[in-house]
């Protein structure tokens, strides 16, 4: 029976995997927005879009698990939860609550 709670888990992060998730309310005034992209199984990708550039910038690559509703994203030290849903990421950063929508 393990194979098969085996499967479950993989299914759950495979889910995530290639999608977008962007985020246009921000605190920092130079951010248009932020965007998160599934990379892989249990890597994800920061990306920042500062009106002043011309091109988006990679912030981050951290490690995540999904459990559930539950995405823990880890980088070092650094860790940070946010709830999924299938349309919609929310987590709070830096005291800002952030909700990413996918594209």
């Amino acid at each position: 029976m393990r194979l098969f709670r085996f499967t479950k888990k993989i299914r759950q992060s495979l889910a995530l995997v290639g999608t977008v998730w962007m985020c246009t309310s921000t605190n920092e005034p130079d951010a248009s927005y932020y965007k998160l992209i599934f990379a892989n199984e249990d890597q994800v990708e920061g990306w920042v879009k500062y009106n002043s550039q011309e091109e988006e910038v990679k912030v981050f690559s951290a490690d995540y698990k999904k459990k559930k509703n539950i995405l823990h994203v880890k980088k070092e030290d650094d860790i940070f939860m946010a709830v999924y849903d299938k349309n919609q990421i929310t987590a709070v950063l830096d005291g800002q609550k952030m909700s990413f929508s996918k594209t």
